[in-house]
C-alpha cells in the first residue's frame, strides 16, 4: 500500500508540472503575439509618417532654439504700446495747461547743456567786447586817412568758418546719445531683446498729439543770435588784423625811422639848446612809436585768442559728435521754443521667451512671451517733478503649428 501511495503522489506532482509547463507555453505564445502586433503597428505608423520625419515620443516641454527671436520681439513691442498708454494717461491726468510745450529729452542731465550754452555765449561776448575795445584804441593811433583797399573780405571768411563746422544732428539734450535713438545689440540666445528708444518716443509723441511735443534736433534752424555774434566776432578779428598792418605801416615803421634819424642828428649837434629841443622831440616820437607797438602786440594777442577760440568752438572733441558751437546753437533753438515741461522716458529692460509643447501625433503649440519695463519722469523746466513711475508689462502670442491663421497679440 505504501508503494502504491508513493506512485500516486508522483503522478499527481508530474501532472501539475505538465499543467504549469502548458500554461507557461501559452503565456509565451501570447507575449510573442502581442510583440508581433506592436511591431506591426510601429511599422504601420512609420509608413504613415512623412519621409525624413524624426518625430519621437514626447518627453514633456520642449524649448525652442535661438531662431524664435523676432516673434518674441514683436510681443515685447506690443507690451510697449500698452506701457505708453499708461504713461500718456498719467501725463494727461496731471491737467497740464493748454499752452504746454513738452520736450522729450534723452537723458536727465539737461542743465549741463544749458551751462554749455552759457559758456559759449559768454566766451563770444568776451571776445566781442575785447576786440571792439582794442579796435577803438587803435583808431586813436591811426592817421585819419584809411587805406582804400581792405586786406580781408570778412564776410567770406565768416562763411568759410561756419562751413567748416561738422554738420551732425546732435542735440544738447544728450550729446552723443542720438546714437541711442536707434536699435542696439540683439541677443536672442539669452532671450535679451533691445527695444528701440525711437519707437518709444514715436509712440509717446503720437499719443500726446494734442499737446505741443518736440524732439531734440527734429526741427529747422533758420536764424541764430549765437551765429550772428560769432560772425561779428570773426569780422572784428579781421578788422583788427587790418589795423595791425596799418599801425605798422603808418606809425611804427615811420616813427622808428624818424627816431633813428633824429638820434644821428642829435649826436652831431653842438648847441645845447638845440640838442634839448631835438631830445624832447625824440622822446615824443619814441613814446608814439612805443604806444603803437604796444597796440600792435595787444591786437596780435587778441587775434591769437580769437583764432584759438574759433578753432575750439568749431572742432568736435574726440568723444563727441558735435562741435561746441553746433551743440550750443541746437540748445539755443530749444530755449527759443519756450518749452514748459521735460519728459524723460526710457526702456529699462526688455526680453522674450518662446516655449513649444507637443503631443504625440498632434501639431505643436508655441507661446511667444515678451515683456518690457519703462521708466518715465515728467518735470517742469524749473525742475519741479510733476509725475514719475516705472511700468512693468508682459504679453504673449499663442500659435498652433500648422495653422494658417496669424494669431492676435494678447496679454495673460
Amino acid at each position: 500500500m505504501s508503494e502504491e501511495a508513493d506512485n500516486q503522489e508522483k503522478s499527481e506532482a508530474l501532472k501539475q508540472k505538465e499543467e504549469q509547463a502548458a500554461i507557461m507555453a501559452q503565456e509565451q505564445a501570447i507575449a510573442e503575439s502581442e510583440k508581433a502586433i506592436a511591431e506591426a503597428n510601429k511599422a504601420k505608423l512609420e509608413a504613415e509618417l512623412p519621409a525624413g520625419a524624426t518625430a519621437t515620443p514626447p518627453e514633456g516641454t520642449i524649448t525652442t532654439d535661438d531662431k524664435f527671436g523676432y516673434l518674441a520681439e514683436l510681443v515685447a513691442y506690443d507690451t510697449l504700446t500698452h506701457q505708453v498708454e499708461k504713461l500718456v494717461k498719467a501725463v494727461k491726468d496731471t491737467e497740464l495747461p493748454k499752452d504746454c510745450k513738452i520736450l522729450l529729452v534723452e537723458d536727465l542731465n539737461v542743465a549741463a547743456d544749458d551751462v554749455h550754452l552759457l559758456q559759449v555765449e559768454r566766451q563770444l561776448e568776451t571776445l566781442k567786447n575785447g576786440l571792439a575795445a582794442q579796435i577803438e584804441a587803435n583808431k586813436a593811433h591811426l592817421q585819419p586817412s584809411e587805406p582804400k583797399k581792405e586786406l580781408v573780405e570778412t564776410k567770406g571768411i565768416v562763411e568759410t568758418a561756419i562751413a567748416t563746422a561738422p554738420v551732425v544732428a546732435v542735440a544738447t539734450a544728450g550729446i552723443g546719445a542720438v546714437s541711442n535713438m536707434f536699435r542696439a545689440d540683439y541677443t536672442v540666445k539669452g532671450k535679451e531683446i533691445s527695444l528701440s528708444d525711437t519707437a518709444l518716443r514715436a509712440l509717446i509723441a503720437g499719443k500726446l498729439s494734442k499737446c505741443s511735443v518736440y524732439l531734440p534736433h527734429f526741427y529747422n534752424i533758420t536764424e541764430s543770435k549765437l551765429i550772428d555774434t560769432f560772425e561779428e566776432v570773426v569780422g572784428q578779428r579781421w578788422g583788427l588784423q587790418n589795423q595791425v598792418q596799418q599801425l605798422n605801416q603808418q606809425i611804427v615803421e615811420p616813427k622808428k625811422k624818424k627816431v633813428a634819424e633824429l638820434e644821428v642828428e642829435i649826436k652831431k649837434l653842438a648847441d645845447p639848446s638845440l640838442v634839448e629841443r631835438k631830445q624832447a622831440k625824440l622822446e615824443a616820437l619814441t613814446a608814439e612809436q612805443q604806444a603803437a607797438e604796444t597796440a600792435v602786440l595787444q591786437s596780435e594777442s587778441l587775434i591769437t585768442a580769437c583764432d584759438e577760440s574759433r578753432k575750439a568752438l568749431l572742432t568736435a572733441a574726440d568723444d563727441q559728435t558735435a562741435s561746441p558751437m553746433e551743440a550750443a546753437v541746437l540748445r539755443e533753438k530749444i530755449l527759443a521754443l519756450k518749452v514748459t515741461h521735460l519728459l524723460y522716458a526710457t526702456i529699462v529692460s526688455s526680453g522674450g521667451e518662446a516655449i513649444t509643447s507637443r503631443r504625440w501625433l498632434t501639431s505643436g503649440h508655441t507661446a511667444y512671451l515678451g515683456g518690457s519695463v519703462v521708466s518715465y519722469i515728467l518735470a517742469k523746466v524749473e525742475g519741479d517733478i510733476v509725475t514719475a513711475d516705472t511700468l512693468v508689462r508682459a504679453g504673449r502670442l499663442e500659435y498652433q503649428m500648422g495653422s494658417k491663421e496669424v494669431p492676435a497679440f494678447g496679454e495673460k
